[in-house]
C-alpha cells in the first residue's frame, strides 16, 4: 500500500508505539525489585523512552520524508536497553552497561542531521561515526575492566583509565567538530530559518556538552553518580520534545517537506491527479489546486473542465524549461511566502507536465465526443426536416394531383390547371433539394452559389473573392461547408442582428479556403452558443479546419472559417 508525501502509515506507528509502551511497562516491572535509589533511576530512564519515542512518532506521522521521527524513536528503543543497567538480571545490566552512552551518539546524529534527518556531507557523516564509535567501541574499557560489570573480564584500573582518558578525548574531537559544523550551518541558513535552529542547537550542543563533562567529574571532585545521572537524565529527556517541535512547526518545515516531495515524485509510481493533494498537504493548504493551461490559453482542471481562478486564491505559474505547464491556485493566507509555492512547483514541474497532457487528451476527447454528438445530432434533425417537408408539403400535393388525374376532363381549363400543379410541385421539389445542396453549388461552385444566395438576400451585401489556382474545383465536402457557413451566418444576421450591410469574402490561398462573413450588427454572438454556430464549428473543425467568432456588442460580428483544401 502505498504512501502519499505528506501522511504517515498511522497503522505501523500505532504498532510501534504500543510495542514501546508495552516494552516500558515489562522493564519497568523488572526494575520494581531492586532497591528503591536504583529502580528510581531505572524508571526515570523508561520514562525518557518514552518521552522520546512519543516525540519521534509525533515528528514522524508529521514529516513521513524526515528521518528525525525514526532516529527519536529508535532513540526510545536506546532508553529502554538502557535501564536494563538498574534491573536486578546480571546480564540485563550488563546489556545497559554496554549500551548505556548510545543516547548521545544518537543526539549527536539528531543535531548534524536536523532537520531532514540525512547526512549528505561527508563531515557530518565522519562526526556521527565517531559518535557512534566513542560511545560503543570505545566504551568497552568500563564493561570489560571494571568489577561492576558482569561482563568482566578482569580488575584492571589501569586499562579502565586509560580506556576512559582515550574516550573522552575522542569525545572532545566529535563536540568540537559538532560545535564548528553547527555555527557554520547557523551563518548559512536563512534569517528565518536561524531563529528557529539557534535555540534547538544550543538546546542540543549544550546537553551533549553537559552530559560528557557529568560524566567526568568524578576526575577532579567526588560526587554522588546517582546525582550525575539524575542530571544527565534531565539533560537529554527534553531533547526529543525539542526537536520534534521544531521538524513539525519549525519555520523551514515546509522547505524540508518540499524536499519530501521530490523523494515521493522519485519513488512512487502515481496515479493522475495525485500530484495536486500531495502539494496541498505539503503547503498545509487544502484548499490548493493544481490547474492547466489549455489551447485557447484559459486554465481547466485534470478533467479538461474549464475553471475560473477565485479573486481570494493566487496564482502561481508552474514552468518547464522556460514554457507553462501549469499553475498552483492557492490560498496566500495559509501559504503567504510565494517563493515557497515557486519551489514546489518546480519540484513538481515534469509531472504537473504529464498531468497537462492528459488534462488536454481528456478535454480533447470530450470536445471530439461532443463534436460527434452534434453532427450526429444535427444530421438527424436534418433528416427529420427532409422528411417532414416530403411528407407535409409534396405528398400531399401529389396526392392531390393524383385525383385530379384521375377526374380531369380534356377541357382546356383543366389541363391547364394540372399544369399549374405540376410547376408548383417542382418548384417544391427544387426547395427541398436546394435546402439540402443548392443545384448550382452542384453544377457551377461555391462563388455563384453564394452570388445567388446574396441575390435573395435583403441586406446590401457585398462578396469578394480571390483564389490562387486559376479557378481548379474545391473539394466537395469544403464546398459543402462553406456554403452552409455561408447560409447560416447570413440567417442569423437577417434573424437576429439587425444588420444593414453585409460583406462575404471567399479566399483561397496556400492550400486554405478561408471564409469570412462580416455585418454591422448589434454583436454579442458567440460560437458555442446556439445549435447553429456550434454545428457550423463541428463541421469545420471534423474537417481540420479553425472556425472563429468576433462579436463585440454593438460593433457587428465577424465570422471566419478556415478549411484545408490542398494546393
Amino acid at each position: 500500500m502505498r504512501t502519499p508525501v505528506g501522511s504517515a502509515p498511522t497503522s505501523a506507528l500505532g504498532q510501534i508505539g504500543a510495542f514501546g509502551l508495552v516494552g516500558g511497562i515489562v522493564v519497568a516491572l523488572l526494575i520494581l525489585p531492586a532497591p528503591w535509589p536504583d529502580a528510581a533511576s531505572g524508571l526515570s530512564y523508561v520514562l525518557t523512552a518514552w518521552i522520546y519515542l512519543g516525540a519521534g512518532l509525533v515528528a514522524w506521522s508529521r514529516r513521513p520524508g524526515s528521518r528525525i521521527g525514526p532516529l527519536l524513536s529508535a532513540g526510545g528503543g536506546v532508553w529502554l536497553l538502557c535501564a536494563l543497567a538498574a534491573t536486578p538480571v546480571p546480564v540485563l545490566v550488563g546489556l545497559g552497561i554496554v549500551i548505556a552512552t548510545v543516547p548521545v551518539a544518537i543526539l549527536l546524529h539528531v543535531l548534524l542531521s536536523f532537520p531532514s534527518g540525512r547526512l549528505r556531507e561527508p563531515g557530518p557523516r565522519a562526526l556521527v561515526a565517531g559518535g557512534y564509535v566513542t560511545t560503543v567501541v570505545l566504551q568497552a574499557p568500563v564493561w570489560l575492566f571494571s568489577p561492576a560489570s558482569p561482563f568482566a573480564v578482569a580488575d584492571r584500573p589501569d586499562l579502565l583509565f586509560a580506556g576512559r582518558a582515550v574516550n573522552a578525548t575522542c569525545a572532545f574531537v566529535v563536540i568540537l567538530g559538532t560545535a564548528f559544523l553547527l555555527a557554520r550551518r547557523l551563518r548559512a541558513a536563512p534569517a528565518a530559518d536561524r531563529t528557529v535552529l539557534a535555540p534547538l542547537y544550543l538546546y542540543g550542543g549544550g546537553a551533549v556538552v553537559a552530559v560528557v563533562v557529568a560524566g567526568n567529574l568524578y576526575r577532579v571532585t567526588a560526587v554522588d553518580p546517582r546525582i550525575v545521572d539524575w542530571f544527565q537524565v534531565s539533560a537529554l529527556a527534553g531533547v526529543p520534545v525539542a526537536f520534534a517541535t521544531g521538524v513539525a512547526l519549525g519555520g523551514f518545515a515546509r522547505t524540508v517537506a518540499i524536499e519530501e516531495l521530490g523523494v515521493w515524485l522519485g519513488s512512487t509510481e502515481r496515479r493522475r491527479g495525485e500530484v495536486g493533494p500531495a502539494l496541498a498537504r505539503v503547503l498545509g493548504d487544502p484548499s490548493l489546486r493544481v490547474v492547466f493551461p489549455d489551447a485557447g490559453g484559459a486554465w481547466v482542471d485534470g478533467a479538461g473542465r474549464p475553471i475560473a481562478v477565485p479573486d481570494a486564491r493566487e496564482l502561481v505559474p508552474i514552468e518547464l524549461a522556460g514554457r507553462p505547464v501549469g499553475a498552483i491556485v492557492h490560498d496566500p493566507s495559509l501559504q503567504p511566502d510565494p517563493d515557497t509555492v515557486r519551489a514546489a512547483g518546480r519540484v513538481v514541474a515534469i509531472a504537473v507536465d504529464r498531468e497537462r497532457l492528459t488534462a488536454r487528451l481528456l478535454a480533447e476527447q470530450e470536445q471530439l465526443r461532443e463534436s460527434r454528438t452534434r453532427l450526429v445530432e444535427a444530421g438527424d434533425r436534418e433528416r427529420r426536416r427532409l422528411a417532414r417537408d416530403l411528407h407535409d408539403r409534396l405528398q400531399s400535393r401529389l396526392v392531390l394531383l393524383a385525383l385530379r388525374a384521375g377526374t380531369a376532363r380534356a377541357a382546356e381549363a383543366d389541363l391547364e390547371a394540372f399544369r399549374r400543379d405540376v410547376d408548383e410541385v417542382a418548384a417544391e421539389v427544387r426547395l427541398i433539394v436546394a435546402g439540402v445542396m443548392p443545384a448550382l453549388l452542384i453544377e457551377r461552385g461555391l462563388g455563384a452559389a453564394v452570388e445567388e444566395m446574396l441575390a435573395r438576400t435583403v441586406l446590401r451585401a457585398s462578396l469578394s473573392v480571390s483564389d490562387d489556382t486559376d479557378g481548379a474545383r474545391l473539394p466537395p465536402s469544403v464546398e459543402g461547408t462553406a456554403f452552409h457557413v455561408v447560409a447560416e451566418a447570413i440567417a442569423n444576421t437577417v434573424k437576429h442582428a439587425g444588420a444593414a450591410v453585409l460583406e462575404i469574402g471567399l479566399h483561397r490561398a496556400g492550400g486554405t479556403l478561408r471564409v469570412a462573413v462580416h455585418d454591422d450588427g448589434c454583436g454579442g454572438a458567440a460560437a458555442a452558443g446556439g445549435t447553429g454556430l456550434r454545428g457550423l464549428r463541428d463541421r469545420v473543425e471534423a474537417l481540420g479546419g479553425r472556425f472563429t467568432v468576433d462579436s463585440p456588442g454593438g460593433r457587428g460580428t465577424t465570422l471566419v472559417a478556415e478549411l484545408p483544401c490542398g494546393s
